[in-house]
């Protein structure tokens, strides 16, 4: 049985890994102004849209998942000929539609994928499952990543898809903005805005305005919240990256694998206080640490310069 996993764009593991293990990315638009552009995670494009693109974002600017027909089109050109079984791992439903769109979509593959294997000299059945990784950003990179273990030691699909909806309510993700006017101007969930910003200013009184401390942002099973402040950047991660540490070396991950993404040069997240120690982490304790560029779509949202950090575990306070 040919086993494949497919991640939608907002997914950010990084591209030889993607690469490497032959993972097809569900494309997403991106709406700017009168203009669109499809997400591919193309690592070039990413770094253009920062550059060139993202500086230009207006409040009514977003990302928008494929229509349902765009993805079963794109199901049956790229995965029915080629696997023979596929998990669909997607952003949470609760921030997205992609979850509904490709569910619709594969129950309509029902119906045509025997004509396109037939066409192609391909045998068998083929099944699709898509599952809601409840997380965004690094935080479904590391359900992908661990997906991706899993099959390579020869895990059934089913339990494969079994581990990932036990193991995505205890991903603990954080997001360390660096551009918080941008922040302020979109907020991050949608129709949610007053609430997420609220917080951040009451975890800031007492500190100075908003725009004069950075915050580190907790997001678990759905929930922000603020959980650590501190007057630069690179302080802010400090303290995100010695926590990050310390679960490593605690062995309280319930998958060996740390994700990280930035929406900017990757060599300045390796260049931030505390990075080396928890890459040296990493390698003691035989965790993999995927470093990638944050995706448009996180980038729309968080601004240039943001920061995405996950892991699975079991919840523990901030440190």
């Amino acid at each position: 049985m040919r086993i494949g996993l497919v991640v939608d764009a907002t997914c950010d593991l990084p591209q030889d890994f993607l690469q490497k293990h032959r993972i097809p990315v569900l494309p997403i638009r991106i709406r700017l102004g009168d203009h669109s552009l499809v997400d591919r995670r193309v690592p070039q494009a990413t770094q253009a849209f920062y550059s060139e693109l993202l500086p230009k974002a207006g409040p009514a600017d977003r990302s928008e998942p494929l229509q349902v027909m765009e993805m079963q089109e794109w199901f049956l050109e790229e995965l029915v000929t080629r696997y023979d079984h596929v998990i669909c791992l997607t952003i949470s439903s609760r921030r997205s539609p992609i979850f509904e769109h490709a569910t619709q979509a594969s129950f309509g593959l029902l119906q045509r994928y025997r004509d396109r294997r037939a066409a192609a000299g391909v045998a068998g059945h083929f099944a699709m499952r898509v599952v809601d990784g409840g997380n965004i950003f690094a935080g479904t990179a590391v359900l992908a990543a661990e997906a991706m273990r899993l099959i390579g030691d020869g895990a059934h699909p089913n339990a494969v898809r079994t581990r990932l909806e036990q193991l995505s309510g205890q991903v603990c993700t954080f997001l360390l903005p660096d551009d918080l006017g941008h922040l302020r101007q979109r907020g991050f969930q949608k129709g949610e805005r007053s609430g997420l910003l609220d917080r951040l200013r009451g975890a800031a009184l007492g500190l100075g305005s908003l725009l004069d401390v950075k915050p580190v942002i907790s997001v678990l099973q759905g929930e922000d919240k603020p959980v650590a402040l501190a007057p630069s950047f690179d302080k802010a991660a400090e303290k995100l990256l010695v926590h990050a540490r310390s679960q490593v070396m605690a062995g309280e991950l319930l998958a060996p694998q740390l994700c990280m993404s930035f929406a900017g040069e990757l060599s300045q997240v390796r260049d931030l206080p505390g990075f080396a120690e928890l890459e040296a982490a990493c390698v003691e304790r035989g965790v993999t640490l995927h470093l990638a560029m944050l995706s448009p779509t996180g980038a729309i949202n968080l601004g240039r310069g943001a920061l995405s950090l996950a892991y699975a575990a079991p919840t523990a306070a901030f440190s």
